[in-house]
């Protein structure tokens, strides 16, 4: 058997996928995101998704994020943030955008600034390749104070 006998079938079978057609990436995603936060899980009972063009808002209300007037997550929080990290697509391909419930530049906003501090270290120590975009905090729009907001979006140049 020489090599063009052996580059056929590969080439028949790379024709065959492109013919069949990829999802779009924010498809997969949107479809992973709502799969790992369903509310079936009691935990995941207070998120909402809000599906966006190019991803998703998982928004969740502090009371049930942290433990009420602590840094440390509650067990629900861990499971529900868990199930955001598990919704993420190829680490290079994202884009992790965190929404505190909270103006923390406030002078007075040390609590909110730490827990911003942790949800952001939870989704940059996934355990990814160094090549994940850094995730970033910055106020969500029009968030109610105590609502935190976890934005997964596709990396436009994908």
């Amino acid at each position: 058997m020489n090599a063009r006998d052996l580059a056929l079938p590969a080439i028949a079978s790379l024709l065959l996928l492109a013919a069949c057609g990829e999802r779009p990436v924010s498809q997969v995603l949107n479809t992973r995101v709502t799969a790992k936060m369903s509310p079936d899980q009691s935990c995941n009972a207070a998120a909402s998704v809000e599906y966006l063009p190019n991803g998703a808002r998982i928004t969740l209300p502090d009371t049930a994020l942290f433990v009420v007037g602590r840094t440390d997550l509650s067990p629900c929080g861990e499971f529900a943030l868990t199930s955001a990290v598990e919704a993420m697509l190829e680490p290079r391909l994202m884009q992790v955008v965190i929404e505190p419930g909270g103006d923390i530049n406030a002078p007075y906003a040390g609590l909110p600034r730490e827990r911003a501090a942790k949800v952001q270290a939870m989704f940059t120590d996934v355990g990814f390749a160094p090549a994940q975009p850094p995730v970033i905090v910055q106020p969500g729009p029009g968030a109610p104070v105590g609502v935190w907001g976890v934005v997964l979006t596709v990396d436009g140049s994908s």
